[in-house]
């Protein structure tokens, strides 16, 4: 058994040695009673001197002792820790894009897996799984810093329950997987780590050199991206990506429909959008994306729906991705000045890059570099439970009942007070 606030018992234990204290020094008065004559009585004063120290009320001060007892180890917060030498697992298994055969990682799991064990799947997001029939494979790219940070709070509530926790990765560990953060969230762990690596998907890039524009040849937007080295397409056929300046059309969401086709709608003006209006219009300071910020004013003109692939400064989406049959439509609601040469600068380009790769994102299928593999693992010891209990977030089951027999006990030592009392 351990303690979430072994402060309490020694406040509690201090609280009884003055409860018996009080007890020693207390005084009683004794009772008056008549006398049936005082003639017996010498016409003098009479002066009687007593002293005694005597433990006075014992049940009431055992009482008494015991609620104060009672009441320290319930703010104190008993925990029964686990058996001593039991270890559990929280497997981390890949489900994302960026997996070959998602039947390779259920199979890794399955050989890995026992009663008790924790399986956690992630893209990028986590959660976890009911059963192993459940892991399947989404349309989504990887994290592993989504993957870990979920596991270090599965270890957080298994933490009372077990002596160690192994952590074990079964995913294809490529570049694409990992970011700023991967790091940081690995050294949360407080212990070594197994990598199962298993097969990557296929790197799918897109060479942006031929694009479907519809606008005009003044657009500061196309500006932009001729400077990336984007160019008209000749033909709609000969592209894979179609930007779109004005009001869309039939024609072109019909055209999105197609597998690999991307229709990025990106309104020049508020009539060529169909978007709810925002309640009110106002400025920002800032975009970001996957591949960069930008710092201008931004006139906010609509409220977008979707799976955000760029954000205002304040998180809300400034560019979205839906799925449409086997493509995808991405409305971006950024609005430039048509006099402004903010589309000219390399943070533009910087900005629009995801615009142009496939649905879902570009997919990296290069592998990890030896020491950061060995980094990811780590070395040591498994991970204990007291490195990954958080005390200030845990709670006592116990204290709840403990409470109820601290009022039992208090209302005991108020009948007691009242019979001597009456006494």
């Amino acid at each position: 058994m351990s303690w979430l606030l072994p402060s309490a018992l020694v406040i509690g234990g201090v609280a009884a040695m003055a409860a018996v204290a009080l007890h020693f020094i207390a005084r009683s008065r004794p009772l008056a009673e008549p006398l049936p004559t005082t003639r017996f009585i010498p016409q003098r004063p009479i002066h009687a001197r007593t002293r005694s120290i005597a433990l006075t009320d014992l049940p009431l001060l055992l009482v008494r002792i015991a609620a104060l007892l009672v009441l320290a180890a319930a703010v104190a917060g008993p925990v029964l820790t686990g058996p001593h030498g039991r270890v559990a697992r929280i497997i981390v298994a890949d489900r994302s894009r960026d997996v070959a055969s998602i039947q390779e990682v259920r199979d890794s799991v399955r050989a890995l897996f026992r009663s008790g064990d924790v399986v956690i799947a992630f893209d990028s997001d986590a959660a976890v799984v009911p059963s192993l029939d459940s892991l399947r494979q989404v349309d989504a790219r990887g994290s592993l810093s989504a993957g870990i940070a979920s596991a270090v709070r599965a270890g957080t509530s298994l933490a009372t329950r077990i002596d160690s926790i192994e952590l074990i990765v079964v995913a294809p560990v490529t570049s694409a997987e990992v970011d700023d953060a991967t790091a940081r969230i690995r050294s949360t762990w407080p212990g070594r780590a197994r990598v199962v690596q298993t097969a990557a998907a296929r790197a799918i890039s897109r060479s942006a050199s031929h694009v479907s524009i519809t606008g005009t040849t003044d657009d500061p937007v196309l500006a932009g991206f001729s400077l990336m080295g984007v160019t008209r397409a000749p033909t709609t056929r000969a592209a894979d990506i179609r930007l779109v300046r004005t009001r869309l059309a039939a024609a072109d969401s019909a055209w999105a429909r197609d597998s690999g086709h991307v229709l990025i709608h990106w309104p020049s003006a508020d009539e060529n959008a169909r978007w709810p209006k925002r309640p009110t219009i106002d400025a920002i300071g800032g975009v970001a994306s996957s591949g960069g910020t930008m710092v201008a004013r931004f006139p906010r003109l609509w409220v977008l729906n979707g799976h955000a692939i760029a954000r205002w400064a304040d998180g809300e989406p400034a560019a979205v991705e839906r799925a449409t049959g086997a493509g995808c439509i991405r409305d971006v609601a950024i609005v430039f000045d048509p006099a402004s040469d903010a589309t000219l600068r390399p943070s533009f380009r910087d900005l629009v890059r995801p615009l142009l790769d496939p649905c879902g994102g570009a997919r990296m299928a290069a592998p990890l570099a030896a020491p950061v593999l060995e980094r990811l693992a780590g070395s040591g010891a498994l991970a204990s439970g007291d490195a990954l209990r958080d005390p200030s977030s845990e709670t006592s089951r116990w204290t709840p009942w403990l409470l109820v027999v601290v009022a039992a006990l208090l209302m005991l030592e108020l009948m007691l007070r009242r019979s001597e009392k009456r006494a």
